[in-house]
């Protein structure tokens, strides 16, 4: 992007009502203080947009100039490149994150929980255990937002967020505001309509039952406990490297083929669970994708099972 193009996007702005003197959209925004993995080059354009109008005339003014749009929640499962995005990154954050807890009118034994898209997930759990509701006691570990939980139907410990979602709050592919109800989200493993064919997640409403708040509190305690045993959830990562190849565990795979604890640059498989990609102090962003790349290459020839990054890889360079 030119400075013309984005002195142009600045007034397309303006002209739609965007209050550009609150620091909500900036230049060269730096995205590796943005990701969990502490990698990659600055955004051209960064926005936080305060809410759902503020959002639709951001995305409606990049459309019109063909400026190329990223979307991120709490960046826990990206890796932006160390040249930058060339486009607008848009971070759903304080102004997307509501969430509020209510009484099913269908049934006495559960209650609702809408929660917008820039939440923490973990966060929303924790809300849901403390109120005395049970469901959600998998996804208090997971560091995502609300929307990237449900963009990728992010999961843990045989719970997915196809489980307990009713419905989610949308801009659709085509910009419209939508409500799909669960079934009609495509969910599949580590993806959804969304990761297949495009939108904006607004906000997610999930079906949870009534229990004692202790015991989901303990539940959640034992969950986080394993995590914090074999994850290495001290050092910067970007979770789970890899889906789950059918029949297999990527983690076995990887120490399988003797690569727990290699590294290319500052990029190491993990010590403590060969399934995580870590960044052991000055890794950038083509010292993981080289790995990654590497660790698949080396899999594929150890035992002939092909693994698929989970990490998604944002802007170019990436080859």
């Amino acid at each position: 992007m030119t400075e013309s193009d984005i002195e142009l996007f600045f007034e397309r702005l303006y002209e739609r009502g965007f209050d550009l003197c609150k620091d909500r959209i900036r230049r060269d925004e730096n995205m590796a203080s943005r990701t969990s993995m502490r990698v990659g080059g600055p955004a051209r354009l960064f926005a936080e947009p305060e809410n759902l109008d503020e959002l639709e005339i951001l995305i409606s003014a990049a459309k019109s100039m063909s400026i190329p749009i990223e979307l991120v929640g709490n960046g826990s499962d990206i890796v932006v490149s160390d040249q930058g995005v060339d486009g607008l990154v848009i971070h759903l954050c304080d102004g997307f994150s509501k969430v509020s807890i209510h009484e099913d009118p269908l049934t006495t034994d559960t209650c609702l929980v809408i929660a917008q898209a820039g939440a923490s997930l973990s966060g929303v759990a924790m809300k849901a255990a403390r109120a005395g509701l049970s469901g959600m006691e998998f996804a208090a570990g997971i560091p995502g937002s609300v929307g990237g939980a449900v963009y990728m139907n992010a999961g843990a410990y045989c719970r997915e967020m196809k489980d307990v979602i009713q419905t989610v709050e949308c801009l659709d592919e085509h910009g419209r505001r939508t409500v799909f109800a669960c079934e009609d989200l495509d969910f599949g493993y580590r993806e959804s309509r969304f990761s297949k064919i495009g939108g904006i997640v607004l906000s997610a409403t999930f079906h949870l039952g009534k229990d004692d708040s202790v015991t989901i509190l303990q539940k959640i305690a034992e969950m986080n406990g394993k995590r914090a045993a074999c994850q290495p959830l001290n050092m910067p990562s970007a979770g789970s490297a890899f889906k789950r190849p059918a029949g297999h565990f990527a983690g076995a795979l990887i120490e399988q083929a003797g690569l727990k604890g290699f590294s290319i640059g500052g990029a190491e498989v993990s010590c403590k669970h060969a399934g995580f990609i870590v960044n052991t102090g000055k890794a950038t962003a083509k010292d993981v994708y080289a790995l990654v790349q590497h660790v698949i290459s080396a899999v594929k020839e150890q035992s002939g099972v092909e693994l698929e990054p989970e990490i998604r890889f944002i802007g170019e360079g990436f080859k």
